[in-house]
């Protein structure tokens, strides 16, 4: 039976696209907060995201298959959260994805739980943060 968001956009699980949506959101504002607690200027802000987040989002398989990668490849795609992150939403909009869309949550919750918990924390206890 599909849903009438399915018939309008083609959305194939337009809940788990929605919560990998959030979830990625998520840790991806919890890493800019680490990295703008850690930055004394605005050159190692941007060091961040060229440097780290880029090449991550890069080498998950947003614009491929991670099947089209050699074996060590896709062994060690599967250690990249961004891989779970992307995967997951090419699973809600797609239906189509390269892990299992259930273990996938359970990386990118894990992840989002400590990212968020350690700014949590920074933020609770004002570390690094000027009066």
């Amino acid at each position: 039976m599909k849903t009438r968001i399915t018939e309008l956009f083609g959305i194939q699980h337009p809940i788990m696209a929605l919560v990998f949506v959030i979830l990625g959101s998520a840790f991806l504002g919890g890493l800019g907060i680490i990295a703008g607690v850690f930055a004394n200027k605005f050159d190692q802000l941007s060091a961040m995201t060229n440097f780290i987040i880029t090449p991550l989002a890069f080498l998950s398989g947003t614009f491929y298959s991670i099947q089209a990668l050699p074996p060590t490849l896709q062994a060690m795609s599967h250690w990249n959260p961004f891989f779970y992150i992307i995967d997951g939403v090419r699973f809600g909009t797609l239906g189509v994805s390269d892990s299992d869309p259930w273990l996938g949550l359970a990386v990118v919750t894990f992840c989002c739980v400590v990212v968020l918990g350690i700014v949590w924390n920074w933020l609770r206890t004002g570390y690094r943060l000027k009066a």
